[in-house]
């Protein structure tokens, strides 16, 4: 048997990444006196989830995703070393690991998330940065598995189909990361991320609507290079891809985008739920926001300029 979590030999496989890829985008700790715990949350809006309009695939989500995390859960418990139970309410599984103990596997756990609470703040350990591809692409198998549902719904304005990651409107360093790993790693094309920021969300309403998760998309063909381990995505996933026939992406480069429209004002472009980098500043498209947040995957010397799909942005 494969022994718990230790980084005390820089030990890191597929499994552990993973399950470090659902918690960065669906975990959090807590702690309790002597108990602590870590839950890993996978909440679904639509009991049934379909492929295409007319197509042969339906799910129950709420079955699929149990099924799915069976596995996930056996993973749990071989690399922590503990007891894992998987909880079901309202929309929302929960797979929940208690220590009893401050355990080699907790501390662990803690140091690679820099000792931060939840998914709100999570980062991706510099770990993933410097591991082999596979590593990292389990790594984002476990983002996709834990916050990705593929839906016809996000096709974009001609139609192509694409995969959503969804990031808590509080985490603004994550979905950058995740991007350049993507981009710069594995070799994934992103289109771009609509972030949850006033000037993109909601720009000609009043109102914190705005305040909404940050959403990642990315061409199911693209996506097809990395995949999802739940078996219900996958075969979503791969109707997409046969769909977008001969589609063709590029890498998301901010140098290479112009401004089509400007947007008004809002008067929460001061707000607090925004990060202090960006907090004050006005922005008219989303790849603004991403090179204010620190994005270095500008390349000059690609085409001046190519049109910015300004779909919900």
């Amino acid at each position: 048997m494969k022994h718990t979590i230790s980084l005390i030999d820089d030990y890191i496989d597929g499994d552990v990444a993973y399950i470090l890829g659902m918690v960065m985008v669906r975990g959090e700790f807590q702690e309790y006196n002597s108990l602590k715990t870590l839950l890993i949350n996978f909440p679904y809006q639509l009991m049934k989830i379909q492929g295409l309009p007319g197509g042969d695939l339906e799910f129950n989500q709420e079955n699929e995703i149990k099924l799915s995390l069976g596995n996930v859960r056996n993973k749990l418990e071989e690399l922590l070393g503990t007891t894992v139970s998987l909880e079901a309410a309202s929309n929302i599984i929960t797979l929940k690991a208690n220590f009893f103990h401050d355990t080699v596997a907790w501390r662990d756990l803690k140091l690679l998330t820099d000792n931060k609470t939840d998914y709100r703040e999570f980062e991706v350990p510099n770990v993933i940065f410097n591991a082999p591809i596979e590593i990292q692409k389990e790594f984002i198998r476990g983002i996709a598995d834990a916050s990705s549902s593929p839906s016809y719904a996000d096709r974009d304005q001609v139609g192509k189909q694409r995969i959503v990651i969804q990031f808590a409107n509080q985490n603004w360093v994550l979905p950058i990361q995740v991007c350049k790993l993507l981009q710069k790693d594995l070799n994934v094309n992103v289109q771009h991320i609509l972030w949850g920021h006033p000037n993109v969300r909601s720009p000609n309403e009043e109102g914190s609507n705005w305040a909404k998760e940050h959403r990642m998309r990315i061409y199911a063909e693209e996506f097809a290079k990395i995949g999802f381990n739940f078996k219900y995505k996958q075969d979503i996933l791969n109707e997409f891809i046969s769909f977008n026939s001969n589609h063709q992406t590029k890498k998301c480069n901010p140098c290479a985008k112009n401004i089509r429209n400007q947007k008004p004002s809002h008067a929460d472009e001061i707000s607090d739920k925004l990060p202090v980098i960006i907090r004050g500043k006005h922005f008219d498209a989303a790849f603004e926001i991403c090179l204010a947040l620190g994005c270095d995957q500008c390349v000059k010397e690609e085409s001046l300029f190519e049109e910015e799909n300004t779909e919900d942005i």
